[in-house]
């Protein structure tokens, strides 16, 4: 895991009008355009009703817009190509870079250390030279296995710009937490923390609003934080996605000001709340979807294949998806997105694998999973 020091901050305009026209063939009027957008940009700062002088900014792309992390991917465009020349895998998103291999538990290290070392001192040595600077505090090593494994592993260490990385038990990526057996045991507990606090302060003021007022708080602060990342949940222990549950359910008191005790199905059903689980479901079939149709990332639609069968079959028209077979493990091969996918929206009634508008999907969706979390109800 690759993060950088302010890297929106440090950006070197000149470099990046180089890269947009000549990796990117950006030039003439849109090139000006862009170039007009970076400079003569000022900041100053407030403290109370006292400001400070403007300061000229000359480098850096401003944070919080669209066109920041897009300018940014483009001005780090080289340090894929660093990856792909050590023959690493990898993802970005903005400033945050994972290079990673799938390797086997012996013999594989070896090789794949020396590669990542010089990936490393390749992508620091770029940065260096493009103003940039990796952080070696947040750069974190982490080596992923089956729960009968960890053990028996051996400590991994990575030489890195004159410090050793050493395998972590848990890395934070994206605002989740990942650990070594990818139970998500500790993404889970971070959310709890912070969705329990999240309600005690709503809580403190949930006699002087309405309960249309703590529903919209209750969706903003602690159901966002439900469903950050809870595609990742699927199929994971009961037990884990209990607590999360038990959240959701005393959210879902606090709107309603019911009691401990009380019944909890009537309550999610009156709010219309699809209960922890299938919420994951339903985050996972919009992927589906989107990869389908052209919406989602590349690395995505590859994992998701038409079921086209050899001879002419009834199920050829039925808007069926290809089901992996080779997976190995049930407790971690389930849970791969395109065996998790295809096993839900095979899953689906055929009007909704049909269905081309994506909010007529949502929509349906929504109702289908609702029916099937309360039928019994």
């Amino acid at each position: 895991m690759l993060d950088l020091s302010a890297a929106f901050d440090v950006i070197d305009h000149k470099i990046l009008l180089e890269r947009l026209n000549y990796s990117f063939g950006v030039s003439d009027s849109a090139l000006s355009w862009i170039e007009s957008y970076l400079k003569d940009r000022t900041q100053r700062i407030a403290i109370g009703t006292k400001q400070s002088n403007d300061l000229r900014l000359q480098y850096g792309v401003p944070q919080g817009s669209v066109l920041g992390p897009k300018l940014y991917c483009m001005y780090s465009k080289p340090v894929g190509e660093i990856c792909r020349r050590h023959k690493m895998l990898y993802h970005s998103y903005a400033d945050d870079t994972q290079a990673y291999q799938v390797i086997k538990p012996e013999g594989d290290w070896d090789d794949l250390s020396d590669r990542l070392k010089a990936c490393l001192s390749e992508i620091s040595d770029w940065m260096t030279s493009n103003m940039l600077k990796l952080n070696q505090d947040k750069t974190e090593l982490i080596v992923f296995a089956p729960k009968h494994r960890v053990k028996q592993l051996s400590k991994y260490e990575l030489p890195f710009d004159g410090t050793i990385l050493s395998d972590a038990n848990c890395v934070r990526n994206l605002g989740v937490f990942f650990d070594k057996t990818l139970s998500m045991e500790q993404q889970v507990t971070a959310v709890s923390k912070s969705c329990y606090h999240q309600i005690r302060t709503i809580g403190n003021i949930r006699s002087y609003i309405t309960e249309n007022a703590c529903k919209t708080l209750v969706c903003s602060l602690v159901t966002s934080r439900l469903d950050y990342g809870n595609a990742l949940l699927y199929n994971v222990n009961f037990s884990t996605i209990a607590r999360l549950q038990r959240v959701q359910n005393t959210a879902a008191r606090l709107i309603t000001r019911k009691r401990k005790f009380d019944s909890i199905t009537p309550v999610m059903m009156q709010l219309h709340w699809l209960p922890v689980q299938y919420r994951s479901h339903f985050k996972l079939l919009l992927y589906v979807f989107k990869a389908l149709h052209n919406k989602a990332p590349k690395y995505l639609k590859e994992l998701i294949v038409p079921y086209a069968p050899i001879r002419t079959l009834r199920s050829e028209n039925e808007g069926l998806i290809t089901k992996p077979r080779d997976v190995r493990t049930k407790t971690y091969g389930e849970r791969r997105f395109d065996r998790a996918g295809a096993t839900l929206w095979n899953d689906l009634p055929i009007h909704l694998r049909k269905e081309q508008s994506l909010p007529r999907f949502k929509k349906g969706l929504k109702t289908h999973i609702f029916r099937l979390a309360y039928c019994d109800v």
